[in-house]
């Protein structure tokens, strides 16, 4: 009988361990996720203005805490290459006063009236490119960091975004943590869609990368991502000083045919 008596003492004593472990456990992960997404949390916070409607002030950290760098793995709203339309017009050669001439009429080229419109000329407008940067972890590993950045529109869209990722994230992509694996010197030489293929023509600093098989591995991944972001762009195909390569750099990754984000 005393036995029995113990041991109904011991069961409660039991389930309030476990709930106190789970309530521990469920108290960790919520720590954790905070952690992982406490950039997205502050701006919530700042944006909603809760500190200040619940308590009246929002802390320093909250109310100076800089715009998180927007991640988008989407498509952009433009086609990756536009040019002008250019139309062929005959007109009849200007008179002679009677004389003979060798041409009946002459070929002049015109563009086509632009229409009125309030909109700001294209120099002045700004278009969200997206662009794929990287990301170095503590481990050595390198992630993928995709981001959209406000540019000036022109007429090669597409040749603007991988030339931003050459010249690197700027310094809030940089405070998130994004950097550009592209080979240091690297050129873009030419750009141009064909068939659903990005035909991308880059210089030879291109072709060896100065953080090895993981570097060359990275920017190549960069680049297809940005350049596929276009709705009409499904692969890269990638040229060095005008040519085609099996491999690229001493390590050897594959370049021989056209790669898309499922190459990685």
């Amino acid at each position: 009988m005393p036995e029995k008596n113990r041991n109904k003492r011991q069961e409660p004593r039991r389930s309030s361990g476990l709930g106190l472990a789970l309530w521990v456990a469920a108290a960790l992960i919520l720590f954790i996720l905070f952690l992982v997404n406490q950039g997205k949390i502050i701006q919530n916070l700042k944006v909603t203005g809760f500190f200040g409607r619940v308590f009246g002030k929002t802390p320093a950290f909250v109310e100076n805490a800089a715009p998180e760098t927007v991640a988008s793995a989407g498509k952009n709203e433009i086609e990756p290459v536009t040019s002008p339309q250019i139309e062929i017009e005959k007109i009849p050669a200007p008179s002679d006063g009677g004389k003979s001439s060798s041409a009946a009429t002459q070929d002049t080229y015109s563009e086509p009236a632009a229409e009125k419109s309030d909109a700001l000329p294209a120099s002045s407008q700004m278009v969200n490119l997206k662009l794929c940067f990287m990301s170095i972890n503590s481990d050595g590993s390198v992630t993928r960091r995709e981001v959209t950045r406000a540019m000036k529109k022109t007429g090669s869209p597409l040749a603007d975004a991988i030339n931003a990722l050459i010249d690197g994230p700027t310094v809030e992509e940089e405070k998130e943590g994004c950097r550009t694996l592209v080979s240091t010197g690297t050129q873009l030489i030419s750009a141009s869609v064909k068939g659903g293929s990005a035909i991308l023509n880059f210089s030879g600093e291109f072709e060896f990368n100065q953080y090895g098989i993981e570097g060359t591995r990275g920017q190549l991944q960069q680049i297809v991502y940005t350049a596929t972001a276009f709705p009409t762009v499904e692969n890269v195909q990638f040229l060095v000083d005008g040519e085609h390569r099996e491999y690229l750099g001493g390590e050897g990754v594959w370049i021989g045919t056209p790669l898309s984000r499922n190459s990685f």
